[in-house]
Protein backbone atom coordinates (compact mmCIF):
# COMPACT_ATOMS: atom_id res chain seq x y z
CA UNK A 1 0.00 0.00 0.00
CA UNK A 2 1.40 3.57 -0.90
CA UNK A 3 2.74 5.42 2.24
CA UNK A 4 0.35 8.31 1.40
CA UNK A 5 -2.91 6.94 1.10
CA UNK A 6 -2.35 5.31 4.07
CA UNK A 7 -1.93 8.32 6.26
CA UNK A 8 -4.63 10.08 4.71
CA UNK A 9 -6.80 7.05 5.84
CA UNK A 10 -5.76 6.82 9.12
CA UNK A 11 -7.47 7.59 12.40
CA UNK A 12 -5.91 10.73 13.90
CA UNK A 13 -5.96 12.34 10.28
CA UNK A 14 -9.29 11.79 9.79
CA UNK A 15 -9.75 12.86 12.94
CA UNK A 16 -8.34 16.33 12.69
CA UNK A 17 -10.00 16.46 9.44
CA UNK A 18 -13.31 15.86 10.91
CA UNK A 19 -12.48 19.05 13.66
CA UNK A 20 -11.62 21.51 10.45
CA UNK A 21 -14.55 20.59 8.38
CA UNK A 22 -16.97 20.82 11.87
CA UNK A 23 -15.60 23.99 12.39
CA UNK A 24 -15.89 25.47 9.18
CA UNK A 25 -19.24 24.70 8.32
CA UNK A 26 -19.91 25.82 11.94
CA UNK A 27 -18.71 28.84 11.09
CA UNK A 28 -20.41 28.83 7.62
CA UNK A 29 -24.04 27.74 8.79
CA UNK A 30 -23.87 30.53 11.41
CA UNK A 31 -22.85 33.17 9.03
CA UNK A 32 -25.86 32.64 6.40
CA UNK A 33 -28.51 31.02 8.76
CA UNK A 34 -31.62 33.61 9.54
CA UNK A 35 -32.43 34.30 12.78
CA UNK A 36 -35.83 34.34 12.43
CA UNK A 37 -35.81 30.59 11.18
CA UNK A 38 -34.69 29.26 14.55
CA UNK A 39 -37.10 31.23 16.51
CA UNK A 40 -39.54 29.47 18.48
CA UNK A 41 -43.10 29.37 18.69
CA UNK A 42 -42.63 30.77 22.53
CA UNK A 43 -41.11 33.84 24.29
CA UNK A 44 -38.15 34.24 22.01
CA UNK A 45 -36.04 36.63 24.26
CA UNK A 46 -36.17 33.52 26.80
CA UNK A 47 -34.10 31.98 23.55
CA UNK A 48 -31.14 34.71 23.70
CA UNK A 49 -27.94 34.57 25.20
CA UNK A 50 -24.67 36.11 24.59
CA UNK A 51 -21.77 34.43 23.14
CA UNK A 52 -18.31 36.46 22.57
CA UNK A 53 -20.54 39.99 23.34
CA UNK A 54 -22.45 39.18 20.26
CA UNK A 55 -26.86 38.33 21.15
CA UNK A 56 -27.36 34.67 19.98
CA UNK A 57 -30.15 31.75 19.95
CA UNK A 58 -29.07 28.67 21.58
CA UNK A 59 -31.37 26.81 20.00
CA UNK A 60 -30.27 28.19 16.85
CA UNK A 61 -26.66 27.89 18.04
CA UNK A 62 -26.75 23.86 19.43
CA UNK A 63 -28.61 22.87 16.07
CA UNK A 64 -26.08 24.58 14.20
CA UNK A 65 -23.27 22.72 16.36
CA UNK A 66 -24.90 19.26 15.78
CA UNK A 67 -25.03 19.51 11.98
CA UNK A 68 -21.49 20.50 11.74
CA UNK A 69 -20.07 17.73 14.01
CA UNK A 70 -22.37 15.45 12.38
CA UNK A 71 -21.22 16.48 8.99
CA UNK A 72 -17.75 16.39 10.14
CA UNK A 73 -17.79 12.89 11.75
CA UNK A 74 -19.64 11.56 8.18
CA UNK A 75 -16.48 12.80 6.37
CA UNK A 76 -14.35 11.01 8.32
CA UNK A 77 -15.93 7.86 8.73
CA UNK A 78 -16.21 7.85 5.14
CA UNK A 79 -12.66 8.66 4.58
CA UNK A 80 -11.13 6.04 7.10
CA UNK A 81 -9.94 3.04 6.12
CA UNK A 82 -11.48 0.86 8.70
CA UNK A 83 -14.31 2.34 11.67
CA UNK A 84 -12.74 1.40 14.84
CA UNK A 85 -13.97 2.38 18.44
CA UNK A 86 -11.23 4.48 18.73
CA UNK A 87 -12.39 6.17 15.80
CA UNK A 88 -15.94 6.47 17.38
CA UNK A 89 -14.18 8.04 20.86
CA UNK A 90 -11.88 10.02 19.24
CA UNK A 91 -14.57 11.70 17.35
CA UNK A 92 -16.83 12.08 20.23
CA UNK A 93 -13.89 13.54 22.53
CA UNK A 94 -12.74 15.71 19.58
CA UNK A 95 -15.99 17.89 19.43
CA UNK A 96 -16.61 17.47 23.43
CA UNK A 97 -12.93 19.36 23.19
CA UNK A 98 -14.13 21.71 20.66
CA UNK A 99 -17.11 22.48 23.28
CA UNK A 100 -14.78 22.74 25.89
CA UNK A 101 -12.86 25.69 23.93
CA UNK A 102 -16.12 27.41 22.59
CA UNK A 103 -17.54 30.18 25.33
CA UNK A 104 -20.53 28.76 26.70
CA UNK A 105 -23.67 31.18 25.87
CA UNK A 106 -24.28 33.47 28.88
CA UNK A 107 -26.40 33.97 30.12
CA UNK A 108 -28.91 31.00 29.89
CA UNK A 109 -30.45 28.29 32.09
CA UNK A 110 -28.22 24.81 32.95
CA UNK A 111 -30.92 23.32 30.34
CA UNK A 112 -29.71 25.55 27.84
CA UNK A 113 -26.15 25.07 28.66
CA UNK A 114 -26.43 21.30 28.73
CA UNK A 115 -28.58 20.94 25.62
CA UNK A 116 -26.05 23.37 23.92
CA UNK A 117 -22.71 21.73 25.07
CA UNK A 118 -24.18 18.12 24.18
CA UNK A 119 -25.18 18.94 20.67
CA UNK A 120 -22.01 18.61 19.09
CA UNK A 121 -20.22 15.59 21.15
CA UNK A 122 -23.77 13.64 21.03
CA UNK A 123 -24.31 14.47 17.20
CA UNK A 124 -20.71 13.16 16.47
CA UNK A 125 -20.92 9.93 18.88
CA UNK A 126 -24.51 9.06 17.06
CA UNK A 127 -23.60 9.65 13.22
CA UNK A 128 -20.21 7.74 14.18
CA UNK A 129 -21.62 4.76 15.45
CA UNK A 130 -24.28 5.04 13.07
CA UNK A 131 -22.13 4.81 9.94
CA UNK A 132 -19.79 2.25 11.66
CA UNK A 133 -23.20 -0.20 11.82
CA UNK A 134 -24.02 0.75 8.66
CA UNK A 135 -20.68 -0.28 7.30
CA UNK A 136 -20.34 -3.25 9.33
CA UNK A 137 -23.93 -4.65 8.28
CA UNK A 138 -22.84 -4.05 4.35
CA UNK A 139 -19.25 -5.47 5.07
CA UNK A 140 -17.75 -2.98 2.87
CA UNK A 141 -14.08 -1.53 3.15
CA UNK A 142 -13.36 1.56 1.17
CA UNK A 143 -11.49 1.28 -1.92
CA UNK A 144 -9.34 3.98 -2.19
CA UNK A 145 -7.44 3.16 1.18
Amino acid sequence: MNRRMHFTCSTAFVTVLALLVSLGTQVLLGAITPVWLFDGPGDSSSGVVLIAGVSSFWRADAIIRALSFGLGSAIACLLARRLSWLLVLLLTGMATIATAFAQFPRPATHEQLMVWSAAAPLASLLLAMALRAWRGAAGDEPEAC
